[in-house]
């Protein structure tokens, strides 16, 4: 094999000296033949094997670095006076060009696994990457998704307030219980993916899709995600048991039933749902009208058409967060038979029907105020809209570049967040204002 010595700007040797420590040095190269003659220092002993390193990395002003590459070439030596000619026997290395950082690290994990497992036997004891317990519990539960949760409990609340049902602590105990539930779905949903292989596949994760990875990594184990899960779920369902005792067994029992269903159906077998194209749905209703009628219940005792109708387009929105960051996942979702709805679709049509559902959700905002079942207040919602354009431009633009998508999937959470929170806030400020009138 050959390198085009050229294209790097630095180059180094290493080799394990007689006494058994590693020796570097920078070093001149030049092609000859099928192999290099290389300047040695003098001082030093030429041993039999070494390594030859080709590397190149261009700094970045503003900070950072780009264009980087290199090539790690082992083989033998041969001293020829005051130079030495070195035969490539093996070489592997990287492009940033060809493959992006992070995809070329996801490639490695497995690589880097087996490391790690042939170290612990050599040792003697385990040796594993670790996290601080905050962090590890952070990035294993998805913990920023929880906005998901938080904008259509604040919007249930909200539309109870709207009728003259507040109570704070309830609200509280619904946040907290809700979230626990959500939480024990993100981590049911690692373990299922995992075992179902679609996290397994997939190569180019994004801090938006991709899942935690926190299996992958080997940060913890499938059966610890597991029993994680369980414990997430145990004290999520204990709130609402508690909730449906004090305002209402049979429909807050009802509605939690069916939130808890969803969640673990969502990819556990026998229904995996969103292995059948029909997560999205699915997760629209659990973040739409689930929690939206659950925590209005809570406060008011009652359904109302007020809380069914707000409940519409939160779960369009939240169901659209799901929707764009399964772009980046749709061939490793569809080589691991996870045909989500992306999979099933052309890049034209996801974006025809992103832009559709988009618009869906803000016709759906306004729409019970025109009617008279929501407060003139709530509009303050389609104040997004112009950044929701942007969005879809930008998901529109980048579509397919799973590492470009980010400040899109970025945008996309952004919007269905703001507009949740603009729409509760909308039905808490009437009251307000009618109460200051």
């Amino acid at each position: 094999m050959s390198v085009e010595v050229e294209q790097f700007s630095d180059t180094s040797v290493s080799f394990i000296d007689e006494d058994g420590y590693p020796v570097s040095f920078p070093a001149k190269v030049r092609p000859i033949g099928e192999g290099y003659m290389i300047e040695w220092p003098q001082y030093l002993p030429v041993p039999r094997q070494i390594t030859l390193l080709f590397n190149h990395i261009t700094p970045i002003p503003t900070g950072g670095y780009t264009d980087r590459r290199y090539v790690m070439v082992r083989g033998s030596v041969e001293k020829s006076g005051d130079t030495v000619l070195f035969r490539p026997e093996k070489s592997y290395g990287w492009d940033e060009k060809k493959k992006p950082f992070f995809q070329y690290c996801e490639e490695k994990t497995s690589q880097a696994k087996n490391y790690l497992a042939k170290l612990s036997k050599n040792i003697g004891r385990p040796v594993k990457p670790r996290l601080p317990t905050a962090q590890l519990l952070f990035r294993a539960t998805r913990f920023p998704f929880l906005t998901a949760t938080v904008a259509p409990v604040l919007i249930g609340a909200g539309s109870a307030a709207y009728l003259g049902y507040f109570d704070p602590l309830l609200l509280l105990l619904t946040l907290v219980g809700a979230s626990l539930i959500h939480l024990g779905l993100n981590m049911t949903n690692d373990y299922f993916d995992h075992k179902l292989g679609a996290d397994e596949s997939n190569i180019t994760p994004t801090p938006f899709s991709g899942g935690s990875r926190i299996i992958q990594y080997g940060l913890l184990t499938s059966g610890q995600v597991a029993s994680l899960a369980a414990l997430f779920y145990v004290a999520g369902v204990a709130i609402g048991l508690y909730l449906a005792l004090l305002r209402g067994l049979i429909p807050i029992l009802t509605v939690m039933g069916v939130g808890v269903l969803i969640s673990v159906a969502y990819t556990a077998p026998p229904l995996k749902l969103a292995y059948r194209g029909v997560g999205e749905v699915a997760v629209g209703i659990g973040f739409g009208p689930i929690i939206v009628l659950g925590s209005h219940y809570v406060q008011a005792q009652l359904f109302s058409i007020q809380a069914l109708l707000a409940s519409v387009p939160i779960g369009i929105l939240i169901c659209l967060i799901l929707y764009v960051n399964e772009i980046p996942d749709a061939p490793y979702d569809a080589q691991a038979g996870k045909r989500t709805l992306v999979t099933r679709l052309n890049a034209g049509q996801v974006i025809s029907l992103y832009k559709l559902l988009l618009a869906t959700a803000y016709a759906m905002i306004a729409l019970p105020v025109l009617v008279g079942y929501a407060p003139p207040t709530a509009l303050i919602a389609l104040a997004t809209i112009p950044t929701a354009v942007n969005t879809v431009k930008s998901v529109k633009q980048t579509y397919g570049s799973p590492y470009l998508m980010i400040p899109a999937l970025a945008a996309n959470i952004r919007v269905a967040t703001f507009t949740g929170l603009l729409h509760a806030l909308g039905f808490f400020l009437w009251p307000v204002i009618m109460l200051l009138a």
